[in-house]
């Protein structure tokens, strides 16, 4: 049996090669098991992406709502529910890139818990006019979808972890 000492040099250098690229594929496997969210933060990004797609009913529902309001607080329910599009719309975004696990998916779900905090905000706002116009099935909806927005905000936060 030939020791590492007395190996040609040829084969020292083939063993060596082998250790090297050995450890580069060890490297990249475990970075590659490192790119998956782990299986905590997969399933809050499963329940933010569940309560996006029920926001996105309340939506469709509420624009349908739109029109059989007073003129006067048409414009504040069509702000919110736009607002509150874009915010779902924004967080749908971050929770693809942390499902990803990309570059960037926690400043992202940080973006879209501000932007679903503002829609919260605005949502309020448009049920209380809602409420004062005398829109009580609307504002039912409206404050529906604040409760929403806000769990869909929570959720954020925990994917964000």
């Amino acid at each position: 049996m030939t020791s590492t000492l007395t190996m040609p040099p040829a084969r020292a250098k083939q063993r060596g090669a082998t250790r090297i690229a050995a450890a580069s594929l060890l490297a990249l496997a475990m970075m590659l098991g490192a790119c998956s969210a782990p299986a905590d933060v997969q399933q809050f990004i499963d329940a933010a992406q569940s309560q996006a797609e029920a926001i996105e009913g309340d939506l469709r529902e509420l624009e349908e709502q739109v029109p059989d309001v007073p003129d006067e607080v048409q414009t504040s329910i069509t702000d919110a529910v736009a607002s509150a599009q874009a915010a779902t719309d924004e967080a749908r975004t971050a929770l693809d890139q942390a499902a990803e696990s990309e570059d960037g998916a926690v400043v992202a779900l940080q973006d879209a818990q501000v932007a679903l905090e503002a829609a919260s905000a605005e949502v309020a706002n448009a049920t209380e006019e809602a409420r004062s116009a005398g829109s009580e099935q609307v504002a039912d909806l409206l404050a529906q979808l604040q409760t929403q927005l806000d769990e869909l905000r929570g959720e954020t936060e925990d994917a964000a972890g």
